[in-house]
Formats: C-alpha cells, structure tokens, sequence
C-alpha cells in the first residue's frame, strides 16, 4: 500500500507540473518551435499534417507516400490527444511528440483510490470506462451464466467432434480412389480417370456441404458444378462431346462423382474420319490448364484394354451388317442368283 501511494503523490506532482506548463505556455504546437518541414525533402512551403499521428508533415502526397516506409513505426493515433485537442491543441501536441496515451488530473486520481478501495459502487475499471470510453472505446466483455458457458461448451466440442468424423470418412475415401497411370490425373481439386467408354470424375465438396447445396448442370459439350446456389466449383467447355441423358452423378461420403458416358466411343460410332484413337480424353476442359492436361501424344496401350460399351441398335440394321459382311455386300437371295 506505501508503494501505490508513494506512485500516486509522485504521478500527482507529475501532472500538476505538465498543468502548470501548458498554462504558462511551455507547449507549443509544432514541437517545442521547430520549423515545419516536409519530412521527405525538407520543403517549407504549402504544407500537410500526417491525419493519422499529427506530428509529420508533408509538402504532396508524393512525398508522404515515398517516405511511408520510414514513418510508418512512428506514425500512430492518440485517441486522447484527439479528443482534447479542439479546446488544447498545445497540450495535444505536447502528448502526441511525447507519445502520452493519457494524462491523469489530481481529481481522476483521487476518485480511482476511492473506487479501489470501496467495497460497495463501481469498481475502478467501470470508473475509469465512465472517464475515457470516448477516448479508447473498447467492447464490454459478454457476460453468460456457468450454465450458458457449459452448454457452450459442449455444442463446440460436438461440432467439433462431427467435423472430425466426417474429415476422417472424406479423407479416407479420397485417398482410395486410384487414377490409372495415363488414363488420368490427380488435378488436387478433383480427380478423373477415362475408359473408351465412360469418363469418371471425382470432387472433394467442402466439409458440412449438403447434398441439397450441389448442382450439376451437364449438356453434350457443357458442365458446370456449383454449391450453396451459385459457387462455381468447376466449369467450361467439355473436351469431347457426352451423352447427356445417359451421364449420371451422386455424392458419397462427401465426394460427388460423375460418370460421362462419351459421345463417341468404340462399340457406338467413331465421327467422319476419325478412329478409337480420337475418343481418348487429354483433360476434362478443352480450355484447361497444363497440369490438368495429359502431356501424352498419343493414347497409351492401356486405353485400349480398357472397358467399351456395345451400343444397341435395331435388328434391322444388325441384320443389314451381317449382309454385309457374310455376302459381299449382297443378300442370299442375290447370292443365289
């Protein structure tokens, strides 16, 4: 107690003689009488104050900017200064150039003892809030119930607990899927693998996304995947061109997968001058980037080992191709005669 005392008297002499000082004009608004320069270049004329810290001045914005990184450790707001400084710009001035954050009167002094001391009445931090909340806003702290910090408690750590579990399953699936070598990439955000038939891929959705939440808009040339009713996940222009109506997608365990069945493919039909070679998949997008594209010339030999689907077509037509191909091009009845 002798020790805050002392601290007190000594911080009340203080004060009253930094009163006595700005009364009998010791406090000048410039720094002590110094001449205002620019402290860039040094001009005098057509100066600016620093609005942040009141104490540097410039001649342009130019200057300010260029000197920013000196003056950036020293530029900071006194709060206090600031609001006494319409009716004690010299004192003001005196606080900043000091680098005072506030300055007690005797009176202020005496009534944080009286609070710190009393058992009863506000206690020293609502006085001293009550004295210089205009000065150095700061929140008040929330206040809760033992009750409301425990439920609080709890629902964190079950939030906690579900966004772990699924985080585990997510994790654990992705790791499984697999790309076969040249028959597809690991593009980080998603995965996708290709058969002569079918084109697979496969998407880490946020965690907590809701099944809901997820759109898949796919045409024969177009797809586009977006959540929470607008963000874009992916899209663009198709590399090769699908079948829609037979292309499918659900999501499992957090990853949504696609299945696009191609267009074009062994088994169906291949388009004017092409061969099974142009049904391979280089990338998703036709406008992707390098590394989600397949740095491959040609198809691997693996593609062609690959699954295939028989599309099927009217008897009518199998039977014209068995023409054909057991005749010659000509029926049996032209055959026989």
């Amino acid at each position: 107690m002798t020790t805050t005392t002392t601290t007190m008297e000594a911080f009340r002499t203080s004060t009253a003689a930094v009163a006595q000082a700005s009364k009998s004009g010791i406090f000048t608004g410039d720094g002590g009488g110094d001449e205002k320069a620019c402290a860039n270049c040094g001009a005098t004329q057509d100066l600016l104050r620093c609005s942040r810290c009141h104490q540097a001045w410039f001649c342009s914005v130019k200057c300010q900017k260029a000197y920013w990184p000196f003056h950036r450790s020293q530029c900071r707001r006194n709060d206090f200064a600031d609001s006494i400084e319409a009716v004690e710009p010299k004192f003001a001035s005196w606080m900043r150039k000091h680098g005072k954050i506030a300055v007690l009167k005797d009176d202020e002094v005496d009534r944080l003892e009286r609070a710190n001391k009393a058992t009863t009445g506000k206690s020293r931090e609502q006085v001293m809030e009550s004295m210089y909340g205009k000065a150095d806003p700061k929140p008040l702290p929330p206040s809760y119930t033992a009750e409301d910090l425990r439920k609080m408690r709890e629902n964190k750590e079950q939030l906690a607990l579900k966004c772990r579990k699924i985080l585990t399953v997510t994790d654990k699936v992705w790791s499984q899927i697999k790309v076969p070598k040249d028959l597809g990439l690991d593009c980080g955000e998603y995965k996708w693998s290709q058969s002569q038939a079918y084109v697979e891929i496969f998407v880490k959705l946020p965690v907590m996304t809701a099944s809901r939440r997820v759109e898949v808009r796919m045409e024969p040339t177009f797809m586009a995947i977006t959540i929470n009713g607008g963000d874009v996940v992916m899209q663009g222009d198709l590399y090769r061109e699908i079948k829609q109506d037979e292309s499918t997608w659900f999501i499992n365990d957090g990853i949504l997968e696609i299945c696009l069945l191609k267009r074009y493919r062994r088994g169906l039909t291949y388009m004017k001058g092409e061969t099974n070679a142009n049904t391979y998949w280089y990338s998703i997008f036709k406008d992707a980037k390098e590394d989600q594209m397949l740095q491959l010339k040609f198809p691997p030999t693996s593609y062609y080992n690959t699954e295939w689907q028989i599309e099927e077509v009217p008897e009518e037509y199998k039977q014209q191709t068995r023409r054909r191909i057991g005749y010659g091009g000509k029926s049996k009845d032209e055959k026989k005669s």
